[in-house]
This record gives C-alpha cells, sequence and structure tokens, in this order.
C-alpha cells in the first residue's frame, strides 16, 4: 500500500525533470517543493549505497540544490537512512500520510466552490498568496501543475465572489489526492477549509475514486484536527533527510 501511495502521490505532484538510477527516482523542479526535488528510494537497491549517494550529490550540486532524500518504511536499502545520518544528513519535515474512504462524500458540491481543469492567472495568484509561495517561484508551480497529465480538478471557494480558498485535486484509478489544501488568513477557523476538504472529496467520489489521501505536516497540530474530523486516518509517515 505504501509503495502504491508513493507512485501515484509522485504522478499527481510532478517534477520538472526525473532520473531513474537503480531503483531511486531522482526529480528537479528548480527548488520548488520538496516533493519534486528529492530522492525517492522506492525500489529495489543493487548498486554501492554510498556510490550512489555520491551521484546523487553531484547532480543536485550541479543544480544549486542540496541533497535530499525522501524516506519512507520502504526505502531502499533498508538502512538508507542510517547511512544518510552518518554522513551529515538532517532530518526534516516529518509528514503524515493520511487516507479516507470516499464512500460518505455523495451529496452535490458546495455551490461556493469552483473547479478549473486548467492554471488561470486568478486561481494561482491566490494559490501562491495563501500558500506563502515566493512570487519568483510562481512560474515554476505553474509549470509543475499544468504538467499533471491526470485528471485534475483547481478548486476554489468563494465568499462573496471573492476566493478565500484553494486546493487541488488529482485524481488516478480509485485514488483523489488532496494537495496544498489552504485557507486566507482572515478566513480561517470558520469551517471553510472543512468545506473545501468535503467538496474535492465529493468531486473525487464522482468522478469514480474510492480512497482520498494527503500529506500533512506532522507537527501541524491543527491541520491534523481537522482531518481527523474529516474522517482521514494516518496510514504511514515519512521525512526527508537534508545535507546541510
Amino acid at each position: 500500500m505504501i509503495r502504491h501511495i508513493e507512485e501515484i502521490s509522485l504522478n499527481g505532484w510532478p517534477a520538472l525533470q526525473t532520473i531513474h538510477y537503480d531503483g531511486w527516482i531522482i526529480r528537479f523542479a528548480n527548488g520548488v517543493t520538496k516533493r519534486s526535488n528529492s530522492v525517492n528510494p522506492i525500489y529495489e537497491s543493487k548498486l554501492d549505497i554510498n556510490t550512489k549517494i555520491d551521484y546523487c550529490e553531484k547532480l543536485y550540486r550541479s543544480q544549486g540544490l542540496p541533497s535530499c532524500f525522501k524516506i519512507t518504511e520502504i526505502v531502499q536499502p533498508p538502512d538508507l537512512d542510517m547511512v544518510l545520518e552518518n554522513r551529515g544528513y538532517n532530518r526534516k519535515f516529518d509528514i503524515s500520510v493520511q487516507i479516507i474512504n470516499t464512500d460518505k462524500f455523495t451529496t452535490d458540491l458546495d455551490k461556493n466552490i469552483d473547479i478549473l481543469e486548467f492554471t488561470d492567472d486568478s486561481w494561482l495568484d491566490n494559490y501562491v498568496k495563501m500558500n506563502g509561495v515566493n512570487t519568483l517561484n510562481r512560474p515554476v508551480l505553474k509549470r509543475i501543475i499544468d504538467q499533471i497529465i491526470l485528471p485534475k480538478g483547481l478548486f476554489a471557494l468563494k465568499l462573496d465572489g471573492l476566493i478565500v480558498g484553494c486546493g487541488l485535486g488529482v485524481i488516478e484509478n480509485q485514488y483523489i489526492g488532496l494537495f496544498d489544501i489552504v485557507i486566507d488568513k482572515q478566513y480561517r477557523n470558520q469551517g471553510l477549509g472543512q468545506t473545501l476538504i468535503e467538496n474535492l472529496l465529493r468531486w473525487g467520489k464522482s468522478k469514480g475514486a474510492e480512497t482520498g489521501y494527503l500529506q500533512v505536516l506532522s507537527d501541524n497540530a491543527s491541520a491534523i484536527r481537522l482531518y481527523e474530523k474529516v474522517g482521514f486516518k494516518e496510514a504511514y509517515t515519512y521525512w526527508y533527510r537534508i545535507k546541510p
């Protein structure tokens, strides 16, 4: 199950360039998001581990980026996390991967929800602002989202015509991935986050998705409480090892 969710989450949030190296998936996107700029070692590895790490470090160094490895329970080889720690890599950004069954999300979408298939300036500007993204990274974010060839929905939650929340849903087979769900700061703690999430799941259900998944920082207590309220449960965790 872990490998499957890892695979579809890689498809759901792509990189701009990907290199496959002896079971490791090495991703690059100009440093925008760890998901698209890290090594994903989820398949059987046969070559010498330190030789492989050296190779990855050289690649990231050539792009002016820190070497970054995503560590899950199925990491290959199994001792990679310890090897990276011994090489001075720091553990950062512990993430909880959560899943939910979509059976109960059968009602119609909220009338205040707009869904786009492609990015437009208004949606992207609000997405960048609400997520606190450096505006210099806006073009890269657009390229990442535009590269998603799976069925996707760019969600905007509106109040009185103003966009107050954004989110991205990506469907692959019977799964819908929820990415970067965010509510404008001045409209938080009003139940709007739950509204946005539940509408993403309703949309996914209408497209045949039976399971929803998302990723959230393990120390983001308020977000985790919200996801628990909706009905999400933790499936597994992962973290990053990053070279200083």
